[in-house]
């Protein structure tokens, strides 16, 4: 069988299953899988890795030997002398250079030297006497005027110069002419075969034309073997018929003698990967040792890795779906399926199984004695000690503890609270927007207690949404320090973290009626508020609430929950605010501003200064008064 536990270099270890399981389980998935060493020495990627790097060593050597960039040509330099020297002394240095390095004193061996530094002293000389030459000097830096600009490839000259240019050439085109259409057309053609989710689209649909709304575990099987993944990357063996016969005859007998049930074999008409993987995926829920003596099926060990890994993907995509057809039953059983495969389990045998160490004979055994069934992990934690120690009598204490530090290790959620609620009313309306609010905790297992939202107050949650109707963060969703630990999962070949499915579903039309959301790391209590649209009309419905694991089975929980909807008559009248201010008198201030914002500036002056008892100036003089003081603050701002 395969191990579960394959990429221990990405995950911490602490985080992994130590069980004795686990361990020996793994130790075989590695003894079994070929030597990664020389597949990395012998991998493309590898390859051109290596390349790369001697491509740049031999660059940076050919660098090292390459030619510092010459100096600025400076005549000054040239002729050993000052910036400030006078022309006389610029003749008579002249002169002496010239009758030291003039071509007809030049030694033999050194003739091409003198000439090319007698004429460097010559340009200097004239660039230094001469007025336009020097003028050509100051501004572009050299005698002869402006200098030419070339740029090229930085590669040695020895790829450059002769028929090696070619060459180069012929990998350019082939790189950047061959080597990058192909790999974007690759990349396109990839992008186009695969749904978002990494599925083949062929695959996709096979999914969705076999599919049916009341299908079994039979029938899910056969469709999963479908997939084209299996048929791209699973090899068919030439002699491998004989074995996948053998294989047959041994589902056949584990079926008939564990559960009483026929094996329905796959003809030959059907195509020999369908066939293949159908076999490898019953074989696998089995806990079938290929390497039995009876099977001699060693070879298709790596494809059942395969297979089994990337059925657990594809369930994904009959999932989705299921969802969009709302059909509940095929739903369940898809999630079931998935339970089944990371734990290896066939459905409908107990789960209790999941645990290391537990086996058909064990059970067999406690249940003639005590004619008492476990089928569940909460079953045996919920024994006593005298009575788990006799269930599990026949096991080292090394091995009773690996069964109790797995058990522990199971999550065990309940539900602390289930409610319906409508932001800012204190009843549930048809055509509102429901927000279900769960509240789950991992724990000892309880009876779920569902309550209806009416409104804040009567709900006990009102702290759940702000005054415009957020959510509120609270410290209670926080999952604490860490995380979850990976998932006891034995038999399935790579590492997984558990997670869950929360939705709502109505058995009794087989619909869905609030899609799937998944949630994870619920390490202690988690909330999870879900808004859906509510039912059309008023009357009370009964939801199933399903909590279901993506990884343990055994473990789901399933509820009824109530939810009431009113008609929108029934919400109580909104209570009449207040918003009145009293009315300012007409000689204050505030007065005049209304006034003015009222009926206009003339006429709240004529207002003010209208009065009996002959104060109308003092009111026009302190309106002026306001205004410059308005003015005053207003230049203040800007």
């Amino acid at each position: 069988m395969p191990s579960c536990l394959r990429l221990i270099d990405k995950v911490s270890e602490k985080n992994l299953c130590h069980c004795g399981t686990c361990t020996k389980e793994r130790v075989k998935a590695q003894a079994s899988q070929p030597n990664k060493i020389k597949q990395s020495l012998t991998s493309p990627k590898f390859l051109f890795i290596v390349f790369g790097w001697i491509a740049v060593g031999l660059l940076a050597y050919q660098v090292s030997f390459a030619e510092p960039a010459k100096a600025k040509w400076d005549p000054y330099t040239i002729l050993d002398i000052s910036e400030g020297a006078t022309l006389p002394e610029i003749k008579k240095v002249y002169r002496k250079l010239s009758l030291v390095y003039h071509p007809d004193k030049a030694p033999e061996d050194k003739q091409k030297e003198y000439e090319e530094t007698f004429i460097q002293i010559s340009k200097a000389y004239q660039v230094l006497t001469d007025d336009d030459i020097r003028k050509n000097y100051e501004q572009y830096g050299h005698p002869d005027g402006k200098q030419s600009f070339s740029m090229g490839v930085a590669l040695p000259r020895s790829l450059v110069e002769g028929g090696n240019s070619k060459l180069v050439l012929l990998f350019y085109a082939m790189a950047f002419g061959l080597g990058l259409p192909f790999y974007i057309a690759n990349w396109w053609n990839n992008s186009r075969r695969q749904t978002k989710d990494g599925i083949l689209n062929s695959t996709m649909g096979v999914l969705v034309k076999g599919l049916k709304e009341n299908d079994g575990l039979k029938e899910l099987i056969r469709v999963l073997s479908g997939a084209y993944e299996f048929q791209e990357n699973v090899s068919v063996h030439a002699d491998e018929e004989a074995v996948l016969k053998r294989l047959d005859a041994a589902i056949r007998e584990e079926l008939e003698n564990r559960f009483g049930e026929k094996y329905e074999r796959l003809d030959d008409s059907v195509p020999r990967y369908r066939r293949k993987a159908y076999a490898l995926l019953y074989a696998y829920l089995l806990r079938l040792d290929l390497t039995a003596k009876n099977i001699q099926a060693a070879i298709l060990q790596e494809d059942q890795s395969y297979i089994v890994k990337r059925s657990v993907h594809i369930l994904q995509g009959l999932l989705q779906i299921a969802t969009v057809k709302q059909w509940l039953k095929a739903a369940i059983l898809i999630m079931d399926l998935q339970q089944d495969l990371l734990q290896a389990l066939y459905p409908g045998d107990a789960s209790v199984k999941q645990l290391p160490h537990i086996n058909n004979q064990l059970l067999r055994r406690y249940y003639r004695n005590k004619k008492k069934q476990i089928n569940t992990v909460q079953q045996l934690l919920d024994l006593s000690e005298p009575e788990r120690k006799s269930l599990l009598n026949p096991l080292s204490e090394s091995e009773y503890l690996d069964v109790m530090e797995v058990a522990q290790r199971v999550p065990r959620l309940s539900v602390k609270k289930a409610i319906f609620k409508v932001i800012g009313d204190k009843i549930i309306t048809t055509g509102a927007i429901i927000t279900f609010v769960l509240k789950l905790k991992n724990g000892q297992v309880q009876s779920v207690e569902a309550e209806e939202a009416s409104g804040d107050e009567e709900s006990g949650d009102e702290d759940e949404f702000d005054e415009q109707g957020n959510t509120k963060v609270k410290k209670e969703d926080d999952d604490g320090a860490g995380g979850l630990p990976l998932a006891h999962t034995p038999y399935y070949p790579n590492e997984k973290k558990p997670y869950w499915w929360i939705f709502l579903g109505d058995p009794k039309v087989n619909r869905i009626l609030v899609p799937p959301r998944k949630v994870t790391d619920i390490v202690d209590e988690k909330t999870i508020r879900v808004p859906f649209a509510g039912p059309p009309k008023p009357g009370t419905y009964t939801f199933s609430l399903f909590v279901k694991s993506d990884t343990y089975a055994g473990t789901d929980i399933l509820q009824d929950i109530q939810l009431t909807i009113q008609d929108p008559t029934d919400l109580p009248p909104e209570e009449d605010v207040d918003d009145s201010i009293s009315e300012p008198e007409e000689d204050s201030i505030a007065g005049q501003m209304k006034m003015m914002r009222e009926q206009g500036l003339a006429s709240a002056l004529a207002g003010g200064s209208h009065n009996e008892d002959g104060k109308g100036g003092q009111g026009q003089k302190q309106g002026n008064d306001d205004s410059d003081s308005d003015s005053d603050s207003s230049s203040d701002e800007e």
